[in-house]
């Protein structure tokens, strides 16, 4: 029987179930330790009580069993059961430590999740190499189903980084040695622009991605509100199902975070019809689509951009700011309304807010192709970036592109015409 892989980023519906096993198997080399954090909504765990391992192999809902090894292979276990599930709890995060070096040297690594049946699906950890510690996955609930993803990030601090990512704390022995100073951001929220370490989580390579890219424009001492609106017309549901979107949101809230007055993203989805949603934050975003799917529901139809556009900047003199806004608009293209867009446009551009298009899909993108030759406004407020596969485009590229090409050209020209504040 062929078995399903989940890829990084990935998860799917499991089949209902009294319980569930997740399994890690590899040969012979160093020790490696599973360990499992008992986790709420926002994936924080409430106390020391609410991680599993083999000091406290028992949880409400998870419960470790000692590896075993036959013929060469060690196999680590943790049985999930939801119905077992106490108090705040939401899901199970299940980490993976090694001793004495890295898992570069821990031979023929696996995960799967299985189910009543046996295996039901393989989940990617990737080629680790630098990382002592990793998290394999996350079985959670979501509204009436119980679902699995596939996460595959490491660190490089062993059991501390699994630890703090949940929110729980580490005593040390003695001070951590201070590093030394570095440059830094200008702005309130600060991020160091020391390059990460080797090994280090996604969110906190994009950040240094982010940090370089808004140096090197010059916007490194500005704050903006963020907004994303996310296309949810009809041929945007493969980009939903495949996770292209989440991904792309995972890319973007990094911006919000190091840019935004308070960190969050504000979120529109549109179709023919606007749906304003929750904000996002960086430690909301995992799984923050489906947690709103209803909204997205709500907006899923045709393909009418004028209509979320003029609800933004509605919201805009609504909730009036002293920072600019920055508007990062989704499509997969069939953009018809041209006429109604460029008037927006035009009629907009004595106003503090930017929109920055990104085409996504290998698309037709009608008029946001051809939003340089808008002409009539202040200043030109809109520009278009045809991404096309965003999986394909480096970090440093994406962010590189949104602030060098396009954002500190309409600030330098928006605070030339007066339109923004100095």
């Amino acid at each position: 029987m062929t078995v399903a892989i989940l890829a990084r980023g990935q998860n799917t519906a499991l089949p209902a179930a009294a319980s569930y096993s997740v399994v890690v198997s590899h040969a012979a080399g160093p020790e490696v330790d599973l360990v499992a954090f008992l986790l709420d909504e926002a994936g924080r765990a409430p106390g020391d009580e609410a991680m599993v391992f083999y000091n406290q192999p028992d949880g409400a809902g998870a419960r470790w069993s000692p590896p075993e090894t036959t013929g060469g292979v060690t196999r680590h276990r943790l049985d999930v059961t939801p119905g077992g599930w106490a108090g705040t709890t939401a899901r199970v995060r299940i980490g993976l430590t090694v001793a004495g070096g890295t898992f570069a040297a821990v031979p023929q690594l696996h995960a799967a999740l299985h189910g009543p049946g046996g295996e039901l699906y393989t989940l990617d950890l990737g080629t680790p190499d630098v990382q002592d510690a990793l998290i394999v996955g996350d079985v959670y609930r979501h509204r009436d189903t119980i679902k699995v993803r596939c996460v595959g990030d490491g660190f490089t601090d062993g059991l501390r980084g699994l630890i703090t990512d949940v929110g729980l704390t580490v005593e040390d022995e003695a001070p951590a040695p201070q590093p030394s100073p570095v440059v830094t951001l200008t702005k309130a929220q600060q991020i160091s622009l020391a390059k990460p370490a080797t090994g280090a989580s996604s969110v906190d390579l994009r950040k240094y991605a982010v940090a370089v890219s808004l140096v090197k424009s010059g916007l490194d001492a500005r704050t903006f509100r963020v907004v994303l609106a996310i296309d949810c017309s009809g041929s945007t549901k493969k980009l939903f199902r495949s996770g292209v979107m989440q991904r792309s949101l995972e890319r973007m809230v990094v911006i919000a975070d190091l840019l935004d007055d308070n960190g969050e993203m504000e979120v529109w989805f549109f179709g023919d019809f606007p749906v304003r949603s929750a904000p996002v934050r960086v430690a909301t975003a995992p799984d923050y689509l489906e947690r709103q799917a209803a909204d997205k529901k709500r907006a899923e139809g045709g393909n009418f951009e004028p209509r979320v556009m003029k609800e933004i900047l509605d919201w805009t003199a609504a909730e009036p700011s002293p920072h600019p806004t920055l508007v990062l608009f989704w499509s997969d293209g069939g953009v018809h309304a041209e006429k109604q867009i460029t008037e927006l446009l035009v009629r907009s551009s004595n106003r503090p807010v930017y929109w920055m298009f990104l085409g996504l899909g290998v698309a037709d993108y009608g008029v946001l192709a051809r939003l340089d030759n808008v002409r009539g406004g202040l200043v030109d407020s809109a520009g278009f970036l045809p991404i096309d596969d965003i999986d394909l485009l480096s970090d440093d590229d994406l962010y590189g592109q949104i602030f060098g090409t396009f954002v500190s050209r309409w600030h330098s020209a928006a605070a030339a015409a007066g339109i923004l504040t100095p």
